[in-house]
């Protein structure tokens, strides 16, 4: 592990990456060990088919999709088909995202 990223398992077809600010954030924003660790289990889904569990976001965020964690939080995220990565951009409480 390197001390940019996260990899959740090395036996997926698709390398989740959480780059060091988004971890910082995790901790921060979520502060109940129980519940990051659910963050992390979330994760662990996007590892073999990530455009299934997640959801397409619209312009001008459309290459950018989200999945859900306990109702309350987004966690957006990239999917880089050529190198099979999924990249996570940002945790966002649900009052935080804009409706159109």
């Amino acid at each position: 592990m390197s001390p940019f990223t996260i990899k959740t398992r090395t036996t997926s077809r698709y390398e989740v990456v959480v780059p060091r600010k988004i971890q910082d954030e995790v901790k921060k924003r979520l502060k109940n060990r129980e519940l990051i660790n659910r963050f992390y289990k979330k994760l662990q889904k996007l590892e073999t088919e990530p455009s299934v569990y997640g959801k397409p976001l619209r312009k001008p965020l459309s290459n950018i999709w989200e999945i859900y964690l306990e109702k309350r939080w987004r966690v957006l995220f990239e999917i880089h088909e050529e190198e099979r990565i999924v990249l996570i951009v940002a945790l966002k409480h649900k009052d935080e995202m804009q409706k159109h």
